[in-house]
């Protein structure tokens, strides 16, 4: 009896497995590809089979939107900030539906961190397009319109907190690989400077707040270079992993017919 205990113990020690270590690369696929022989949940397992990556829609979503954005904040062809409300459908439907859905995609398959930053984002451009659409009127509640202290300050104090959401992003991300991790670093910064302009507009200081959207809207043109080379890289890895299915498709269909 000593002995088979002994057994069982020797044979419980041999059994036992090291910790899982992954590469850099390893984890960035993981990150941004999720693949089905990659877990061992069944729920992770049958959305990627079943619903494929929503990333890449993450990211067009947010590229379509913040693209013209950062365009006209850095006064493009001549545009002024109140260019921003011809893109009020587009900060709804595609900036807003685009992500959440995408986020609500990655939440069905588990990635978690890719689910909160894709619903944060898409209720933020929610609220920009509430806030610019003149349906709501909310800039004719207050005397001066969008020059009064009270609403500049608002959007103020709303970026900075963005900037701090965006800072949690960018340190969590550190992980991932360096396009994603420059994507919250730049937008982080350009959160930054245009809670800048808001306050300084509310103080009344026109000249500076224009220098500081400016500013903003070149970081913003930097996250969305960043973010124009991840959706590339996923696209591509998509259509390539279609086409290793195919292949697979074809060759396994051609064995049974010689069979």
């Amino acid at each position: 009896m000593h002995d088979i205990e002994k057994g069982s113990i020797e044979q419980q020690g041999v059994t036992g497995r090291p910790p899982i270590q992954l590469t850099p690369e390893q984890f960035e696929r993981l990150f941004l590809a999720p693949h089905p022989d990659t877990g061992n949940s069944s729920a992770y397992r049958l959305g990627v089979q079943r619903f494929g990556n929503p990333t890449p829609l993450a990211m067009i979503a947010f590229l379509l939107v913040q693209a013209p954005t950062a365009c006209i904040q850095m006064g493009w062809g001549g545009s002024t900030t109140a260019a921003n409300a011809v893109l009020t459908g587009p900060y709804y439907l595609l900036g807003g539906l685009g992500l959440v859905i995408s986020g609500v995609m990655e939440w069905i398959i588990g990635n978690t961190f890719s689910s909160v930053v894709a619903i944060t984002f898409g209720g933020n451009w929610l609220a920009l397009a509430t806030i610019t659409d003149p349906a709501h009127g909310i800039a004719s509640t207050f005397p001066s319109g969008i020059n009064s202290p009270e609403y500049n300050k608002a959007l103020m104090f709303y970026l900075a907190f963005w900037t701090f959401l965006t800072s949690v992003y960018f340190v969590a991300s550190l992980r991932s690989n360096i396009a994603s991790a420059g994507v919250f670093f730049n937008i982080s910064f350009a959160n930054g400077l245009n809670a800048a302009g808001y306050g300084e507009l509310g103080d009344g200081n026109q000249v500076l707040a224009d220098a500081l959207f400016k500013a903003g809207g070149a970081f913003e043109f930097v996250v969305v270079c960043a973010s124009g080379y991840l959706f590339v890289a996923l696209m591509l890895e998509a259509l390539q992993n279609l086409l290793a299915s195919v292949t697979i498709v074809i060759c396994t269909s051609r064995i049974k017919t010689m069979l």
